[in-house]
């Protein structure tokens, strides 16, 4: 017979002060100069994300709260507006007063994303990776004009929607088509331009998009940024025609928009748009992709770990039972390795290591992949109470989860990508470098095997070929 004890979960508790691992990997990375004030954040964001914030999160998320769409108003007049919930709106302006966005570094700004993500992506950080992204391409790429324009707009947390960057990519004919894309740019007065077409995911329509357009009589894909409202104030004619019923982010709007002569701004070159969006911008969402999926597991394991010291069965405490103890060590064991994997990979970015053309990829592939795993394992350590929603959060997280493993590329998509930079000797050369003697040798031989082969055998071993990378790496 059970016998029920006294269990609440994990909400109320300090994240940071709860993840070891996550501490040991932050800590050793820190610039000595840096080291106090970064720690004391941390503890702040460990402290909010386990109060405040995530109280905020579990209440948004409830079925009456979630984000509706206002087409018109009153008196039949456009409007096109993202109805959030109270609850949404405090808990997206309470992540950006911890210090999220550049110029933070990125060690630092990426350890408060996965602690915001133990509450999932909460509809708070899929937006604050999508504005991260576009505050460095404004930053890198933007003219001194669009910088005092839209920068200060990307970092206010009162306007309409915080953290307000989208990005509207994806069309009906698939988000990995990228160069086939359709929607259309016409030039118009002052350097600026009329895009017509439709957008298939339109993320977290707020008050600033990056989308892509291919210039009138051109092929190449175009990069643009797109404002909710024209230069004299009119709503832009990006027409938002309905919300998706997604099944898993729920807090944040996911939209199909048509543009009809939408106003927009060329940035950078018109041939360099793709580089430029997977350069910077997918680039950005792919390393917070890896994060979201460290901060789910975090919060998977500490939910499983606790529910398994208070629940008694048969006369003993669940996380004595030997296959629980086991499970938590190897859900403990393998987060820390993907840990160490992901702010090394940090490195590598902040240093402009070629290394890291091979690393982006490859972690965006391999840690969603085990952020979906884990949370399955942590869900069967609570059994029965593991499916359902309002004991605790662990089922929202999963499917969160496994949108993670989608969104910014599929793994096919991202293999080939790492597979590409394997190939490239600098990017190669820096990443076998990184890696123990022996992992290496196997690694070499596997990679020569994989290259021996033909193209379709090739595609086929892509993703298993990261996996094997990965093995290699975290054994460093």
């Amino acid at each position: 017979m059970a016998v029920e004890t006294d269990f609440h979960g994990a909400l109320g508790r300090n994240f940071w002060r709860e993840d070891a691992a996550l501490r040991a990997a932050v800590e050793r990375r820190l610039p000595a100069e840096r080291r106090a004030p970064t720690l004391a954040a941390l503890d702040a964001a460990g402290e909010a994300a386990g109060g405040r914030y995530g109280e905020l999160v579990e209440r948004a998320h409830a079925d009456h709260n979630l984000p509706r769409l206002t087409r018109y108003d009153r008196w039949g007049a456009r409007v096109d507006r993202i109805e959030y919930c109270p609850e949404q709106l405090d808990a997206r302006r309470l992540a950006m007063s911890l210090g999220v966005l550049p110029p933070f570094p990125w060690a630092e700004r990426m350890a408060k994303a996965i602690l915001l993500n133990y509450s999932g992506e909460g509809g708070v950080t899929c937006p604050l990776a999508m504005t991260d992204g576009l505050i460095q391409l404004l930053e890198a790429h933007g003219t001194p004009g669009q910088r005092a324009q839209w920068l200060p707009l990307a970092r206010n947390p009162d306007v309409d929607t915080p953290l307000t960057g989208g990005q509207f990519v994806t069309e009906r004919q698939g988000g990995s088509n990228v160069s086939e894309n359709e929607c259309a740019a016409a030039p118009g007065p002052g350097g600026t331009w009329a895009l017509i077409g439709l957008k298939w995911f339109c993320s977290n329509p707020g008050e600033l998009w990056v989308t892509t357009a291919k210039p009138a009589g051109s092929d190449s894909v175009a990069l643009f940024l797109m404002p909710r409202r024209r230069p004299d104030g009119a709503l832009n004619d990006a027409h938002i025609l309905r919300l998706k019923d997604l099944s898993g982010t729920r807090g944040k709007a996911t939209a199909e928009v048509e543009f009809r002569g939408a106003y927009a701004e060329l940035i950078g070159r018109p041939s360099r748009g793709l580089a430029l969006l997977l350069g910077v911008v997918l680039k950005t969402s792919r390393i917070h992709v890896a994060a979201a999926s460290l901060g789910f597991m975090g919060r998977a394991l500490l939910e499983a770990r606790l529910y398994a010291e208070s629940r008694v069965v048969l006369g003993r405490r669940v996380c004595e039972l030997p296959h629980v103890k086991a499970e938590l060590a190897a859900l403990e064991r393998e987060r820390a390795a993907a840990l160490h994997a992901f702010f090394a990979m940090l490195g590598c970015v902040e240093a402009g290591d070629p290394a890291e053309d091979v690393l982006v990829p490859l972690l965006k592939v391999c840690v969603s992949k085990l952020g979906t795993s884990q949370l399955r394992r942590a869900r069967l350590v609570l059994a029965g109470n593991g499916t359902l929603r309002d004991f605790s959060p662990l089922p929202r997280l999963h499917e969160d989860a496994f949108i993670q493993e989608i969104w910014e590329g599929t793994h096919p998509i991202l293999a080939g990508h790492a597979e590409k930079a394997l190939r490239r000797k600098p990017s190669r050369d820096a990443f076998l470098a990184m890696l123990k003697p022996g992992p290496r040798r196997a690694f070499e031989e596997r990679l020569g095997a994989h290259a021996a082969r033909g193209e379709d055998e090739r595609a086929a071993g892509r993703e298993a070929l990261c996996d094997a990378a990965y093995a290699a790496f975290v054994a460093a």
